[in-house]
This record gives structure tokens, C-alpha cells and sequence, in this order.
């Protein structure tokens, strides 16, 4: 006996990985998530800035000034640093140590010329300097 073969059609759905049921996926213009994150919500950092950002009232020099929190912790460790608290040195320098690498790491090298550039500068410039003489000589 020959095996009877199902007649496939060509509107069958093709349902397996990566092809659920039509019935069950989602509708256009449904998200997954309706619950989702809110719309205008802040993460930890944007809070953290505005935080930092803060006014706060400091004696400085003897006078009353309104700063940044951010400003009145960095001169806290600043003090307590300078004052010889050990964890407030390592921390402060560790700090400073990191801003100086990124304003290295942005700013150009002092010269980023070549050996041979700079010869052909010095002697483009002493025929320069040789010009002016010739001219106050006349």
C-alpha cells in the first residue's frame, strides 16, 4: 500500500522557530511592552547630575556663597586631603591623575611635526631671516 501524501496548499501557514501562529503574534502597531517605560522618566545618572548640580550654601574665605553640590564635595576632599587624611590623598590625586590624562588625550601633542618637517621650517626661515637682511642692508 502506497502511503497516502497530504495535500499541502499554498495559503498554509508555515508555523515552527521563528514563526509562531498568526493568532498569537503581535498586531501592527501593538508594542510588546505596553507597560513599558513611561514616557519622560530619568535613569540614575540624569538624577545623580541634577543632584550634583544642586545649590547648596558655603562659607568660603569667610563669606557665604551659593555652589554646586559637586563644587562643595570636590573642595571638601580637596581640605581633607591637604589636611593629610590618607584615603582623601589617594582618592584626590587618583582624580586629578584621570583629569590630566583626558585633557592630554584631547588636547594636540606640543609638536607633532617631524624631524624632516622641522628641518625644512628652519630652512624656509633662515632664508627668510637672510631676505630682511638684504633688505635693511640697502
Amino acid at each position: 500500500m502506497a502511503k497516502k501524501r497530504k495535500k499541502v496548499s499554498r495559503t498554509a501557514q508555515k508555523v515552527g522557530r521563528g514563526n509562531p501562529p498568526k493568532h498569537t503574534q503581535f498586531r501592527k502597531g501593538t508594542t510588546g511592552n505596553p507597560k513599558g517605560r513611561p514616557k519622560g522618566s530619568k535613569n540614575l545618572s540624569t538624577y545623580l547630575m541634577e543632584a550634583a548640580r544642586d545649590q547648596v550654601s558655603a562659607t568660603v574665605g569667610g563669606r557665604t556663597r551659593k555652589i554646586s553640590k559637586i563644587q562643595a564635595t570636590a573642595m571638601q576632599l580637596a581640605t581633607k586631603a591637604a589636611g593629610g587624611d590618607q584615603a582623601a590623598i589617594g582618592k584626590f590625586l587618583d582624580w586629578m591623575d584621570e583629569i590630566e590624562t583626558r585633557a592630554a588625550a584631547v588636547k594636540p601633542s606640543q609638536f607633532p611635526l617631524s624631524a624632516p618637517d622641522i628641518e625644512v621650517l628652519r630652512g624656509a626661515y633662515e632664508r627668510m631671516k637672510q631676505c630682511e637682511t638684504e633688505k635693511t642692508g640697502e
